[in-house]
């Protein structure tokens, strides 16, 4: 654990104030404050990786932290025992021990059990503490719990028992109970396959529902489905939860584009969406919605989702470096607006420009009066910092007006290890009102032209491509004289109009010979409006 006159030095180099956060979310729980001999001590138990479903290939870590709720400080020398409950079943039963009072577990999840007792199935390894008795890390080897653990998707209690503090000797006359939980999504795989044919998993996670009616909309590469709530799904966890991850080489969502996202119809806010693309497989749409933004999920009404990709960003870039030849770029979405949460990407490379991997830092932001704004130097407990895993790392900032500010970005280690010296670079940098006012001329989304190019080359049918019209029109776009709606009839379309389609989805032809051709099609009755 880092030392404690080492995070006060830290601090005041950022002037950043912080204290113990409780809250419940579905990688873990934080438990209300004990009294135990005049102090206040909490519990929090947490799980990652956050989304651990059980086909994934990463194990996961379960970890409980004992500290003073007031001081924010690690209680040594304990003893738990640790009861985990599935649906009122007992799964695992055992003692352990650790020095600093952080107790990391892996988790090896085994769903083959015979028994009714599902404990019996569950077997723990590693080395046992000589005079607490519990199972305890040594070295780089830390317990391990096999078994029917995690296994399944739900809500795992877990009963945390403080039989021992301070010292491996000393033992608390009447056992502190501390009663938390994690929550394991559940996961459905659909199969899609794109207008050439080739075929792309695309993976939901969802936390306390279920998901019917999946559909991929090759013509308007559109994800729908519905969620509805699993029954007392919201015990604990109340806000709506999906978690959407997509191959790399599904390009409908890529990165450099906003990700639009409907629910009943309404477009979700950007402070509820993370499009992550920092790993090198996949890409993942996080959705995280407030219970109080749709309160009907709440009263087992299922809630239709829409998800496509959005127009190209216009990324506002803070560039920066530091005297190890490590760079950084700070981007966000120009075009959104303050006083809420903007999305901020923090980007690390390396002296020949690659993503420098498994960077540490923390940040500040300061407005013109010299204020600290916002700030954050981690969570975690062996090292000091945000770890940018691939050289990335996303951070939800709340930017309370338009002005001036500055940005301190510090390099606090790599490679899970703090650095002896942390690398400080700054910038200066201002949002404005007529930066968040600038008006673009209306462009034409990529997934239409892909469909005037897929139309023309016979892989979509009429109808599908007079979809992509109707969506142009409505949104003003393709300003064509209209008065209900259009419709397709059986008359033959010209192949010069296909093949202009064609042109026009290359960039060949401007939009304007496009609506041209569009307005012969409806003058000659080919295209009712």
């Amino acid at each position: 654990m880092i030392q404690k006159l080492f995070l006060v030095v830290f601090v005041l180099l950022i002037a950043v104030t912080f204290s113990p956060a409780y809250a419940q979310h579905h990688s873990g729980s934080l438990a209300p404050p004990v009294d135990f001999d005049g102090l206040k001590l909490s519990l929090i138990a947490l799980l990652t990786p956050e989304d651990f479903t059980l086909d994934d290939s990463e194990n996961p870590n379960l970890s409980i932290r004992l500290f003073d709720s007031d001081t924010d400080i690690n209680v040594k020398s304990v003893t738990y025992r640790i009861q985990i409950f599935y649906k009122n079943d007992l799964v695992a039963n055992e003692y352990f021990f650790d020095e600093d009072g952080k107790l990391d577990l892996e988790i090896k999840p085994r769903s083959e059990c015979i028994h009714q007792d599902l404990w019996k199935c569950t077997t723990y390894y590693g080395e046992k503490h000589p005079i607490a008795g519990g199972y305890y890390a040594r070295g780089d080897s830390i317990p391990v719990i096999q078994g029917p653990v995690f296994d399944k998707n739900g809500q795992y209690e877990i009963n945390v028992s403080i039989v021992g503090a301070t010292n491996p000797k000393t033992m608390t006359t009447k056992d502190l109970l501390f009663e938390t939980f994690v929550e394991i999504p559940q996961k459905e795989t659909f199969f899609v396959k794109t207008a050439n044919a080739q075929e792309f998993p695309i993976s939901i996670k969802s936390y306390n529902s279920e998901t019917s009616n999946f559909n991929y909309d090759v013509s308007q590469e559109k994800i729908t489905f519905e969620t509805t709530p699993q029954p007392n799904a919201h015990q604990h966890h109340s806000n709506f939860e999906q978690v959407i991850i997509l191959e790399k080489d599904f390009e409908s969502f890529k990165d450099g584009y906003a990700v639009d996202v409907f629910v009943e119809g309404t477009q979700l806010n950007d402070e509820f969406i993370e499009f992550d693309v920092s790993s090198r497989d996949v890409n993942i749409i996080k959705i995280e919605i407030p219970n109080e933004e749709f309160p009907s999920f709440n009263n087992d009404n299922s809630l239709n989702v829409e998800i496509s990709p959005g127009n190209l960003i216009e990324y506002s870039v803070l560039d920066l470096k530091f005297d190890n030849n490590v760079s950084a770029n700070v981007s966000w979405d120009s075009k959104l607006e303050t006083g809420k949460n903007i999305p901020f990407t923090f980007s690390f490379f390396d002296s020949s420009n690659n993503p420098a991997e498994e960077i540490l830092f923390a940040y500040s932001i300061i407005d013109s009066s010299g204020k600290e704004i916002w700030s954050n130097i981690g969570s975690g407990e062996s090292y000091l910092g945000i770890l940018a895993k691939n050289g990335m790392a996303k951070e939800s900032i709340f930017i309370p007006e338009n002005g001036k500010y500055q940005l301190k970005l510090i390099l606090t280690g790599q490679n899970y290890q703090n650095f002896e010296n942390f690398l400080i670079s700054q910038i200066d940098f201002e949002l404005s009102q007529s930066q968040m006012d600038k008006k673009e001329t209306p462009t034409v989304p990529d997934w239409v032209k892909k469909n005037a190019g897929w139309w023309s080359s016979g892989i979509i049918g009429d109808q599908e491509f007079v979809q992509s019209l109707q969506f142009l029109i409505k949104e003003d776009i393709l300003l064509i004289p209209t008065t209900d709606s259009i419709t397709s009839e059986s008359q033959e379309i010209p192949d010069w109009v296909k093949k202009n389609a064609g042109w026009w989805s290359e960039g060949l032809v401007a939009d304007s010979d496009f609506v041209a051709g569009i307005q012969y099609l409806i003058s000659s009755g080919i295209l009712v409006v």
